[in-house]
């Protein structure tokens, strides 16, 4: 009898996982929810923690669990995703350690202007200190964001 071992394209993996997405990079002292609320009531979404999604790193000996908020627009494909960067010291992304957030818009509606706009329209909301388009190319630890 033989055995078939059956190997992850992780390289597949990633590159089917954020074909058509952009992602944002906010600063902000605030809690996610409080963020969120914000966010909610200044640009219409919906965001809603989804604890399906929560992602979990364990280092050494202790899990570290982030959660992430999502929203779907009822009018196109996109879904929208809210990840909090950091749970007590650790990060779901290391190399963007000055982030406290992640958005990722998924879906291929969003042209770059729409990006743009919405960027403008973020950092008018009340607790963003910055926020930024980041280049997910760039990312080194995209495996962290994959639910």
């Amino acid at each position: 009898m033989t055995i078939l071992k059956l190997k992850l394209d992780q390289d597949q993996l990633v590159e089917d996982f954020f074909e058509s997405t952009h992602l944002i990079g906010i600063a902000s002292s605030a809690r996610d929810y409080q963020l969120c609320w914000h966010i909610n009531r200044h640009l219409h979404t919906n965001f809603r923690v989804n604890n399906t999604l929560e992602i979990t790193l364990t280092k050494k000996t202790r899990s570290f669990h982030f959660p992430v908020l999502e929203f779907h627009e009822p009018t196109n494909s996109v879904a929208h995703y809210f990840y909090n960067n950091h749970c007590q010291a650790e990060f779901l992304l290391p190399e963007l350690k000055q982030i406290h957030f992640l958005w990722m818009i998924k879906g291929d509606y969003y042209q770059p202007d729409d990006v743009k706009k919405l960027l403008e329209e973020l950092r008018r909301v009340p607790l963003v200190q910055l926020v930024s388009l980041l280049d997910i190319r760039e990312v080194r630890n995209k495996m962290n964001l994959i639910f």
